[in-house]
């Protein structure tokens, strides 16, 4: 994470990122209107060194490891059910699971690991599709993570 910049008064140096972050998040819960929308989100997500995912929508990424495509994300409600997801951008559905956010013990609210079974890394695919996930409890989508599908053909049919 880094330190920060100098700060204008007396060359000191500012709190870490992360404690930044907790400063902006306090912050933003004693604006007007925002502690009562955040409040429902806020119960459902944990929350670790005083940062929580109330105002970030869940998120995913993928990754290949042992030449399968894995989801990840977070920011999802803890042991809630999460509809993972991974289609091409023409709408065919490639991969489909519900699974269950799991607590983590450094990342805040609830994180998702999923393999997909789908061949990775695609080599000279463009990014033909995208994954996604949507928390149930709280009904909201993650944004969608760009992602290279292979499709293999079979010569044999």
């Amino acid at each position: 994470m880094g330190i920060l910049a100098h700060s204008t008064l007396g060359n000191r140096r500012l709190a870490t990122a992360t404690m930044a972050t907790v400063m902006a998040a306090a912050i933003s819960l004693t604006a007007p209107g925002i502690a009562s929308a955040q409040a429902k989100s806020v119960s459902h997500h944990a929350v670790i060194a005083g940062v929580n995912c109330a105002p970030t929508p869940p998120w995913v990424s993928t990754y290949a490891f042992d030449g399968d495509l894995k989801v990840e994300g977070g920011c999802f409600t803890e042991n809630g059910q999460v509809y993972v997801t991974v289609k091409h951008n023409n709408g065919t559905v490639y991969f489909k699971k519900w699974v269950t956010a799991r607590d983590h013990p450094s990342l805040a609210g609830g994180w998702i690991n999923v393999n997909t079974n789908l061949r990775a890394p695609c080599t000279g695919t463009a990014k033909n599709g995208y994954a996604r996930a949507y928390d149930a409890v709280t009904e909201k989508w993650s944004p969608k993570y760009p992602v290279s599908i292979c499709i293999l053909f079979d010569d044999n049919d």
